[in-house]
This record gives C-alpha cells, structure tokens and sequence, in this order.
C-alpha cells in the first residue's frame, strides 16, 4: 500500500487513486529486448504502451462497483496495481482495511503442493494468523468441495478445482475489500451461484467489493455502480444499466463489421448526425408525421445509412396512458425507420429489459424469417412486433437496433438503447408471481398411491430427517 500525505486524512473512502498510470514496453522481437538491455536509453528500440493513463477513483465503503471494459481496456492492470502485484509507474493509490484478492487461477498456489497444504501457505500470506488458520480451515475446504483431491498435488486440479480452492481462500479472510478478477466465469453453474451468493454477503456486511467481469447481467445484479474504461482511462461511471449500455455501443465502434464508421451518442448530447433528424422534418411538416418522434434516454450508436424515428405502443391503456397497461394486454410495439442512404439488406430487432436491465425478451425480423430490402433512400418502413405483453408487473425499457444479419454484432445502421419505457400493472383477477406471465392449466386428481411409491417416500423422509 502506497502512503501519501494526501490520504493522511481520514478517508471516507475505501479506494482512492490518484493519477495513476501505468506503462509497458513493447517489441517486434525478442532481440530487441536485449538492445535495449546493453544500450543507452537513448538508442532503445523498445516503444511505450500505457496501459493506465492518469487514473483517479474514489470508491466508497460498502460499495460493489463493477469494471467493464474491452479487452485491454486496462481493468486487470488497475486490480494488479491496487493488490500490490505490479507497480504503478505515475500515481499514487492507498486502500483502507484487510485486503483480497482472487486475480487469475492458481496465482500464488505451489503446484507441487496438496490443497491442504495451500491452504495452510495461502492463509499465512492472506494475513490470517494460526489461531484464525485453525478456525476457519474447515470452511475453506468445506466451500472449496474439492473431496478426496484437498490432498492431492495442485498440478492435478482442473481449472474449475483451482477456481474453488481460490475463491474459498480469498473469501475466508473477512476482508474490508474483496478484488476479483474475472474469476466468476470459470467453473459449474452450482459453484457460480455459491460465489455469487457469498460476494452478496460480504455486501450485505459492508465488504467493498471490485470485480472485472463481461457478463453485463453479473454487473447489473450485484454492482451498485459501474465503471467503463477505454484506452486507460475512466470514461463512465454510473448506474450499472446505463454504464452497460454505453459499454454495448463502444463494442459496436470498435468491433462490428464498419466499424470505422460507427460513432457513439451519448444521452443529451447536442448536435451530430441525429440533430436534423430528430428536430428537422418533423418540426417543419407535424401534419405529415403521425408518429411520436423518437426520444431515446440511452446511448445511440451505428454508421446511421438508416435512422430509427419512431418507437411507440399501441396497447389498451390503463388511466389513458398508452405506456401504462395490464399485465397479459395485447399491444404492438411499433418502429419505424428512414433509410437515408441505399442499404441492401436490414434486420430490424426489438429487446426488452427489466428496470434492472436484465434481458427479458428480444426479436427481430431474421429470427422471424421476415426479410426486409433493399431500400432506397428518403424511404420509411415501419415494422409493427404484435404480441400479448405476459409480463410481470413493474417497468420496462425496450432496445431498438437496425443492422444486417442475424444479430446486431454485424454491421450496425442504428442500435437505440432505453428508445422508450412503458409500466406493466398487475392483473387483480390473476395473481401470479415472477417476471412472466405464462398460460396456466390446472388438473387436479386425488388416488391411493402405489406401494413402491409410499415405500420411497418413507425411506426418503429417513434419509432426510438423518442428514
């Protein structure tokens, strides 16, 4: 832990950098590595890549902030620099309290060495002393459920085994702040859902806890805030809905087919390709435009050939309010678009999210086998998704796109997030619980059960009542 006279006051903080930057050497060849090593400085051939630029962050106590980011983003770098693995070289950073970390698999673990024996090494290092060893053993081999192989040679384990034994280690040191690495990913859905389960307790007892993960749903369940970098450095932080949505659109600039073209809107933002055509026509013609203009509250992307306009439903309102309806009404969710210029073929697909941002249901035009092109330009199609809306009650946002191909990682002409909201009541007449509304048929039947059947339940009720 690096000290600094600006931590010596009391932090609020859990996690405070400061300018913190971090820089590689590159080479085109092994050789030049050497050059580099016999020369001056000044003849090197080495060439510098910052893989953190000038970072500064402030997480509070008790917070569950997720990092996001595409591959060499500079997450990793970050979580190394804040456990002590690597070395910053600008900046200054100080955490408050017991850390641990679980960074990559195996790290720190002797292969030679049993689990048990690990165990017994990792604890040391992780700052636990004999007495807290002793105490919480039992657990860690209990939630690591490695069997027979605790004593077998680390060499041996599969990459799920070594996640287990990880995990249960880095977990048991009660720690004020809990680092992950992209380590949630690795190993059977059972053991995913025991880690998940305990990083939900370490939050529910005031743990701070920073995890790298690419499962947006992974950070918008269990992260209180998200934080998107790009090239090093922080260039959103928010609510985990709206940080993913803007993660979604830099994946579509920086990896979908075109994407040398595709440019990024953020919410509110004045100006650029969409100004004219949000306030343009339609200002200047209302009479000929009967559809609601489209304004999205989340982060627009694609080379825009093609323009979303209009997102609307058409559903039996509740309280006159065409967004506000019944659960199981039947609506249809209207999008229409302006080609601006020729596009040849056109995908248009509809997502709708939960006010967490989970995926609830999504579609388009390829998976219904309804293609759409060509199209020429100055013409508008509007595609109308007819459906019952057997949904849960609470609020919605849906997720609009235009793109070729099957899905949006293709090209992109124009991907709408949060590109309109709507509220799903309960139906007082049908109650149900959960997020769908799924037809349901009742047959009831009564009968004297078989002998073999009593016989299993019986001896099943003594298994259990002995467990």
């Amino acid at each position: 832990m690096n000290n600094n006279a600006a931590f010596e006051r009391k932090i609020l903080f859990m996690i405070r950098t400061q300018n913190l930057s971090k820089r590689f050497t590159l080479y085109d060849r092994p050789l030049d590595r050497l050059w580099d090593w016999l020369t001056p400085v000044r003849a090197q051939r080495g060439r510098p890549f910052w893989a953190l630029r000038e970072l500064t962050l402030e997480v509070e106590g008790g917070a569950s902030v997720g990092l996001v980011g595409v591959n060499g983003a500079g997450k990793s770098t970050l979580l190394k620099i804040l456990t002590g693995t690597t070395r910053q070289t600008e900046g200054e950073y100080a955490i408050e309290g017991r850390v641990s970390s679980l960074l990559e698999l195996g790290t720190g673990f002797h292969p030679e060495f049993t689990g048990r024996q690990n165990i017994h090494f990792g604890g040391k290092m992780a700052g636990l002393d004999d007495r807290e060893l002793a105490a919480k053993f039992g657990e860690i081999v209990d939630f690591a459920e490695l069997g027979e192989f605790i004593d077998q040679p680390v060499r041996t384990y599969s990459s799920g085994m070594l996640l287990r034994l990880g995990f249960a280690l880095a977990s048991s040191v009660d720690p004020d702040v809990l680092i992950i690495d992209e380590a949630l990913s690795v190993g059977d859905l059972h053991f995913q859902q025991k880690c998940l389960r305990r990083i939900q307790q370490f939050h529910d007892r005031g743990v701070t806890v920073l995890f790298v993960s690419h499962d947006p749903s992974l950070i918008q369940k269990f992260c209180t805030e998200a934080i998107l970098l790009d090239q090093g450095r922080i260039i959103d932080r928010g609510a985990p809905a709206h940080v993913i949505d803007y993660y979604t659109s830099l994946l579509a600039e920086k990896y979908r087919d075109g994407g040398r073209q595709a440019q990024t809107v953020r919410p509110g933002a004045e100006g650029g390709p969409l100004a004219e055509t949000e306030s343009g026509d339609g200002d200047e013609h209302p009479e000929e435009w009967f559809a609601p203009p489209l304004k999205p509250q989340g982060h627009r992307t694609g080379n825009f050939k093609a323009l979303i306009t209009s997102v609307y439903l058409s559903a039996r309102a509740a309280h006159g309010n065409t967004n506000i309806f019944t659960t199981g009404s039947p609506a249809v969710l209207h999008v229409r678009w302006v080609a601006l210029e020729r596009v040849e073929q056109v995908t248009v697909g509809i997502m709708i999210r939960d006010r967490l941002g989970q995926e609830i249901f999504g579609t388009n035009t390829n998976y219904l086998e309804k293609p759409i092109g060509p199209i020429e330009p100055g013409h508008s199609v509007e595609v109308r998704f007819t459906m019952p809306m057997n949904l849960g009650d609470g609020l919605y946002s849906v997720t609009t796109g235009l793109h070729e191909g099957a899905t949006h990682t293709e090209v992109c002409y124009d991907w709408v997030d949060q590109a309109l909201t709507f509220q799903v009541l309960p139906d007082p007449t049908e109650r149900f619980t959960g997020l769908c509304r799924l037809q349901t048929d009742l047959d009831i039947q009564q009968e004297p059960t078989p002998g073999a059947e009593l016989s299993f339940a019986r001896e099943m009720r003594e298994r259990l009542a002995a467990s």
